[in-house]
């Protein structure tokens, strides 16, 4: 389900607590579900939200002796170029050593970049860091390695888990220095405004914490009666 322009802007200029927050009150999920978990770090936070619709793929190695065929990573290409914008990669690393095999680094991060690609989820490692964050490609990872392995690209658009995340080709992906979740379809228009809600009321509960009003009764009374 697409979403306009205006909201991929609204959306981007939230954090994803607020947003997981947003999304709690809609009730279409349960609150353990929907986002990744903390083996996903932010490699570079300070290049901000990245906001686009999740282009799924699976990796694992090559066995020795396997014959290298490069299809599969032809087609995760052409599915990049044909993704709606904007666009973010969502990868599982399905192999035998998910924090061995890198498949992101300087090369990777630029070729993705000029396909129109914001940025990449993954629960394997990354590596160039330096130079990845130079090329402006946004990346939530497990880690870094000083290795590529020697990684295949297994399935493309297919269903992938990452960190606990379930992510369908589509998706509409929320990700920044707090960690990476799914925006359901069906209630991302109406996301920001629920977020605006929210964080009125938490700027109410905020001031009230800092007066002179405060008391632990007046909480009760306030927000727990």
């Amino acid at each position: 389900m697409r979403v306009s322009e205006e909201t991929l802007r609204a959306l981007r200029a939230l954090d994803t607590p607020t947003v997981s927050n947003a999304i709690e009150s809609f009730g279409v999920r349960p609150r353990t579900m929907g986002h990744a978990d903390a083996r996903i770090r932010c490699m570079f936070p300070e290049l901000g939200a990245a906001v686009g619709w999740a282009v799924t793929f699976t990796t694992g190695e090559f066995a020795p002796g396997e014959r290298r065929g490069q299809g599969a990573r032809i087609r995760l290409y052409e599915a990049v170029e044909r993704a709606p914008k904007p666009c973010i990669l969502v990868q599982q690393d399905t192999g035998s050593r998910p924090l061995s095999a890198c498949f992101w680094g300087e090369v990777m991060s630029n070729l993705f970049r000029r396909l129109g690609a914001e940025g990449v989820v993954l629960d394997g490692v990354v590596r160039d860091t330096e130079a990845m964050r130079a090329a402006g490609f946004k990346t939530w990872a497990a880690g870094v390695t000083p290795s590529r392995g020697d990684v295949r690209v297994a399935e493309v658009n297919a269903p992938v888990c990452v960190g606990g995340m379930a992510v369908l080709p589509g998706d509409l992906i929320h990700a920044d220095p707090n960690g990476a979740l799914v925006v359901p379809g069906e209630i991302a228009a109406e996301v920001p405004a629920a977020a605006s809600k929210i964080m009125d009321r938490e700027a109410g509960m905020l001031e009230f914490f800092r007066s002179p009003e405060f008391s632990i009764e007046e909480l009760r009374k306030r927000y727990y009666s």
